[in-house]
């Protein structure tokens, strides 16, 4: 059965050599300096070689490559990241040409911190190079995604039938209480990301994007985060003094709007966490995706694992492992 990885990682070698000596200067920000031994964790993440040891045992097995973090809005100003952006979607595209077999599209990366650069640089990838789209991080220097100097970049991708892939961004500075300076026991990553994740989707839905872009595909990672978990404290942002303003936007039902997402199934081996994603979105909004190196080597094996055990009809297997991705990306079968 093909199987297509919608939520690969990788750091092309240019691009990876700028991350690396940016991440060592002495002026690099508190905010990505837990990423830089991420770098060199895993060498399927920076050498092809690496990366064929790893999917070679799947069979026919391709990937849709994202770019691994930091987003490069952190990694200088606004000149730095527009040149790092164009950098490595100009080499994702190569190695999807060069490896069409391996790699069946790429997601741009974008200069978020620059919105009119990052909605040109999406258009000229997708437009240029062939990009499926591009993937967002859940805010954006700390702020949210939904703010409306972003629309620009809403706007090329839903013209363009384009997709988003929305990656979680947070690090240790980020304390889990206002008393601390900083996250303990890594729960920025464990739990903050997810927490990250479902706060941006969430934001999405409530203030009315998939109103305003009614073609809007966004693919949310981590199987969806907390909220097919917690679906049943979104009906509604109930706590808010302006639920009523909210809701008179929305011509459909909170939970519409969330399963409007799609999503991936990249949670390292929680089999109970894939079936309630694939509950709650339904089997044609999950497509299969790894996080591919990270988790490491058995990351791929497990996953798979996962959506085996569901024991799902063929037909709906098959959709998770290529069929949606083929049809929502718009990749030839």
């Amino acid at each position: 059965m093909r199987k297509i990885d919608a939520f690969a990682h990788v750091l092309p070698p240019a691009y990876t050599r700028r991350l690396e000596s940016i991440t060592a200067g002495t002026d690099v920000s508190k905010r990505i300096l837990g990423y830089r031994p991420w770098i060199r964790e895993d060498p399927a993440l920076t050498d092809l070689e690496a990366r064929w040891r790893v999917m070679d045992p799947f069979g026919d097995y391709a990937q849709v490559l994202t770019l691994a973090v930091p987003p490069v809005e952190e990694l200088g100003g606004p000149q730095v990241a527009r040149e790092l952006a164009r950098l490595v979607n100009d080499e994702m595209a190569e190695l999807v040409g060069k490896y069409p077999d391996r790699f069946v599209g790429f997601t741009a990366a974008l200069p978020m911190g620059d919105p009119e650069a990052a909605a040109a640089e999406l258009d000229r990838a997708m437009v240029e190079l062939g990009a499926l789209g591009a993937q967002l991080y859940t805010n954006v220097s700390g702020g949210p995604l939904d703010d409306e100097r972003f629309d620009p970049v809403f706007q090329i991708v839903t013209d363009r039938r384009g997709t988003l892939w929305i990656h979680p961004t947070r690090s240790e500075i980020w304390a889990d209480y206002p008393t601390e300076s900083r996250s303990k026991y890594g729960l920025w990553w464990s739990l903050g990301w997810p927490y990250e994740t479902s706060v941006c989707m969430a934001r999405l839905v409530y203030s009315g994007y998939f109103e305003r872009y009614p073609g809007l595909q966004v693919i949310a990672h981590h199987a969806g985060a907390m909220i097919p978990h917690f679906s049943g404290r979104l009906a509604s942002p109930l706590e808010d003094p302006d639920r009523d303003l909210i809701m008179s936007g929305l011509s459909a039902e909170s939970l519409d709007y969330f399963r409007r997402f799609y999503t991936d199934t990249a949670l390292f081996g929680a089999s109970h966490a894939v079936r309630c994603a694939v509950e709650f979105f339904g089997p044609s909004h999950v497509l299969f995706g790894t996080d591919m190196p990270l988790g490491g080597p058995a990351v791929v094996a497990d996953t798979i694992a996962d959506i085996e055990a569901l024991g799902l009809p063929e037909a709906d297997t098959a959709a998770i492992f290529a069929g949606n991705a083929q049809r929502l990306l718009r990749i030839p079968a």
